[in-house]
């Protein structure tokens, strides 16, 4: 879809509400109309690979692109329906970043090249198309849907709502919308609440997506169930969150290569479904201190099943405190926090021991994405200013490490189309040290319906990297301007 026909869009749908709100003014009660527009230039400055190892200065390059959406939404006091279309359009992707393990794509634009084999790409899908039934406080949603574990419920407090949007939900299943393709959610799901709890359960298949121009065809091998329990905390105590969550996955793609810490021939004699059963559960709070307010935030996973022809054993854990001036300019925020995930020490011992991430919107964690929550140690150091209302401004430091040296650095947010496992691994080969992540990110809301968003992002690499790669520093930047009506 090009400029010309976006412009024609848009003026058909503004112009539809116009008509409506003449004729029939009550519609505006139950019809929703939906626009955005989404354009980001990304630059890449990747880990340099050795000399002789693709093609020279493959590894820094820039691309464009679009993410245009347009839908409506219907909702009547028992009955809704939603529909959303979405044009996704990449130019420049590079087509010589994508290279053999151990260095594999080298960044975020060879990941698009790695999927699609296309430059430029770009195609049209149904990215949401759902119907609503409710009543008595329960609401059942089926169709195509978007979901982010975590995010069944949004706390009334700002200082918890930012925490779980930022720092619980999507760690293990969201819609990767920071990619310019998404993934949705094929299946149904049903939620139960009232004013204490909230009771959400679910079943689906997710959609090709993430780095996968073509999302229109579900990944109909992987699946995906869970249930989760909510508790909203009480109006008359200190802002809390908690929840119980369970989640089961299977992969029962025989063809695709496992990505783990195992000799290739044998992954390649692997052709066993993965079934992974996840139990978990988060708490934050905050508490008056003081001049400002103090925050605390826990969440941990345990993880049992299959994987392939091992058993699976695996856990996770995050420990986040932070403390926030609410009467001085800017409200400085200070964030400190350490987040670890189990890795495998022995690849030969029959039991695969390195936390499995599912599908998340990986770049939550990892606002550079050289990394993910797999076999990883992440602390962190973080500061948020609001120097003024239209301006968010955030800086964040990371040391990472791998936690076990026998297993692989991880990277990648999760199964993307039916071919491609969803995950790469590089040999940590006996070393720990991952490297320091320093980060920038400006946010500026010029327009109610206009924000220009910019990110920059130094890598300075470990051990880890260097037994991959020469070059191991590497940075990663964006300009982004979203619309949405």
């Amino acid at each position: 879809m090009n400029a010309a026909q976006r412009v024609v869009v848009l003026a058909v749908l503004v112009g539809a509400v116009t008509v409506r709100a003449d004729v029939e003014p009550n519609w505006r009660d139950h019809v929703v109309f939906t626009l955005s527009e989404r354009v980001r230039g990304e630059f890449v400055d990747w880990f340099g690979p050795p000399f002789g190892v693709g093609a020279s200065g493959a590894e820094r390059y820039d691309f464009f692109a679009s993410q245009f959406r347009a839908g409506v939404k219907v909702t009547y006091p028992h009955v809704g329906f939603t529909v959303e279309m979405q044009d996704t359009e990449l130019a420049n992707v590079p087509e010589d970043a994508s290279l053999p393990p151990p260095q594999g794509n080298l960044g975020t634009g060879a990941n698009y090249y790695a999927n699609t084999r296309r430059s430029p790409q770009g195609e049209i899908f149904l990215k949401q198309g759902y119907l609503t039934l409710q009543g008595g406080g329960v609401a059942a949603t089926l169709g195509r849907f978007e979901y982010r574990d975590g995010l069944e419920t949004l706390p009334v407090d700002p200082t918890l709502a930012a925490l779980k949007r930022s720092r619980i939900a999507e760690r293990l299943v969201g819609p990767f919308d920071f990619t310019h393709v998404t993934r949705s959610f094929d299946g149904g799901r049903v939620v139960w609440e009232d004013p204490a709890w909230n009771v959400t359960a679910w079943g689906a298949r997710p959609t090709q997506g993430g780095f996968e121009v073509s999302a229109n065809t579900e990944v109909g091998d992987v699946w995906l169930s869970g249930v989760s329990a909510t508790l909203k905390g009480r109006s008359d105590g200190p802002p809390f969150d908690g929840r119980l969550f369970y989640l089961y996955y299977r992969d029962a793609r025989s063809d695709v290569l496992k990505v783990d810490n195992r000799p290739l021939a044998v992954r390649e004699a692997d052709h066993q479904p993965i079934g992974i059963s996840t139990v978990g559960t988060h708490a934050i709070a905050k508490f008056v201190a003081g001049p400002g307010a103090f925050d605390v935030l826990v969440w941990g996973a345990v993880q049992a099943g299959t994987w392939g022809t091992q058993d699976h054993s695996a856990w996770a854990y995050a420990v986040e405190s932070g403390y926030q001036l609410t009467g001085v300019p800017t409200t400085p925020w200070l964030r400190l926090g350490y987040d670890r995930s189990s890795g495998d020490d022995d690849p030969g011992d029959g039991t695969h021991r390195t936390f499995f991430q599912v599908v998340p919107t990986a770049r939550i964690y990892a606002q550079t994405p050289f990394y993910n929550l797999m076999n990883t140690g992440d602390l962190f150091l973080e500061l948020i200013l609001r120097p003024h209302d239209r301006v968010f401004v955030r800086t964040d430091w990371h040391w990472l490490q791998v936690t076990e040296a026998r297993d692989l650095w991880y990277q990648g947010g999760g199964v993307t189309k039916g071919s491609i496992f969803g995950y790469g691994g590089s040999p940590a080969s006996g070393q720990r040290d991952l490297g320091q992540l320093l980060d920038l990110t400006i946010t500026v809301t010029l327009l109610k319906q206009l924000t220009l968003g910019t990110y920059f992002g130094h890598v300075f690499g470990g051990d880890v990297i260097g037994a991959s790669f020469a070059g191991k520093d590497a940075s990663y930047g964006f300009i982004e301007l979203a619309f949405r009506y």
